[in-house]
């Protein structure tokens, strides 16, 4: 699990947060366990893929802000997409409405996963679908997620 993120590595170790996350608190609905077995991606898989997985990839930095007058400090504010791909529509939607729960109930408070290593305000931006034809086809939705986060 990622420590504090520090402001020499926000995109990278945000990122694995995200993942890493994920990986520990959303349920693989086909037990994938062992070495090798992953569930949650930080990128694009390349290799053969057994569906469902949950892909976490940054989408950049595209608002960064001062926070005062000669002041050093910055306001990032870092989106995510976090992509559910599925065999048919229940098992995308389950999975889906698991992380976006995730994420909501885990915001404050000392169950607070993302303030705990310097992430706040959680938005949800988007979720949009996007399957592809026949009932063969896979199933995903793609969601966009995003942070602030004070680079000191």
């Amino acid at each position: 699990m990622v420590s504090l993120i520090s402001g020499n590595s926000v995109i990278s170790k945000s990122t694995l947060f995200v993942r890493d996350i994920l990986r520990a608190n959303i349920s693989d609905p086909l037990s994938r366990s062992g070495s090798g077995t992953a569930f949650v991606y930080s990128s694009y898989p390349r290799e053969n893929i057994i569906y469902p997985i949950i892909t976490v990839v940054d989408n950049g930095i595209r608002d960064i802000r001062r926070m005062g007058m000669q002041s050093e400090s910055t306001l990032m504010q870092l989106p995510f997409e976090v992509r559910v791909w599925a065999r048919n529509v229940v098992e995308r939607d389950s999975l889906s409405d698991n992380v976006y729960s995730f994420f909501k109930n885990n915001q404050f408070g000392t169950g607070s996963v993302s303030v705990n290593v310097g992430l706040h305000d959680f938005t949800c931006t988007s979720m949009t679908n996007v399957d592809e034809a026949g009932e063969e086809g896979i199933k995903s939705k793609v969601m966009g997620y995003k942070w602030i986060y004070i680079n000191e």
